[in-house]
């Protein structure tokens, strides 16, 4: 990475973690554009470049999970089963948001405070549960899953990992996501040679 793709990457994660500490403390609404450029010493105009709304810096966040989930799949499927796979990467994706348990807490209460970020999230999740239904069952892939497996698996996994982060809001995030996710993920059974 040169220097100035650098120092774009630093401004955005600078400008995301000043808008995440902003909305956790004022609430989503009361947070405006002006204030969260104004926390890291640059205009307003800037912060559009980045984020183009301030819906923008919640969704930049799922999109940077989604992110996780597609590249550690993509990794893991050259020498794992599909199903043992996708639930690694759901967990390497929750893991990852453990990390940053204080923001995530703060946009997922953001998400559920406001209908139009909500509807948005999960129009995002059903694009990604097809997505990675396709990488599932892609042809090029040395043993591909049908198609009606691939997006039950998917599916599924997804309802995992929504039940997950459901279960981790409501405790206040006292448990980590992963613990939750392998907690939830026992009541189902998979088989892990589906074709």
């Amino acid at each position: 990475m040169g220097l100035r793709e650098d120092k774009k990457d630093r401004t955005r994660m600078q400008l995301l973690e000043a808008g995440l500490d902003l909305i956790h403390k004022h609430g989503f609404e009361a947070t405006t554009v002006a204030d969260i450029a104004a926390a890291v010493s640059v205009s307003p105009r800037t912060l559009l470049r980045y984020f183009p709304t301030k819906e923008d810096v919640i969704v930049s966040w799922v999109q940077d999970g989604m992110t996780i989930i597609r590249e550690e799949l993509k990794e893991r499927l050259k020498s794992e089963p599909p199903v043992v796979a996708l639930l690694a990467s759901a967990r390497a994706m929750l893991a990852a948001f453990e990390e940053k348990s204080r923001f995530f807490l703060a946009i997922e209460t953001a998400i559920r405070s406001n209908r139009s970020i909500s509807a948005r999230k999960e129009q995002m999740i059903a694009e990604l549960i097809d997505e990675v239904a396709r990488i599932l069952a892609s042809p090029d892939r040395p043993s591909p899953l049908s198609w009606v497996v691939a997006y039950t698996v998917s599916g599924t996994v997804f309802a995992l990992i929504r039940a997950t982060i459901s279960s981790w809001v409501e405790g206040s995030a006292r448990t980590s996501l992963p613990d939750i996710f392998d907690r939830a993920a026992t009541v189902v059974h998979f088989e892990t040679n589906v074709t």
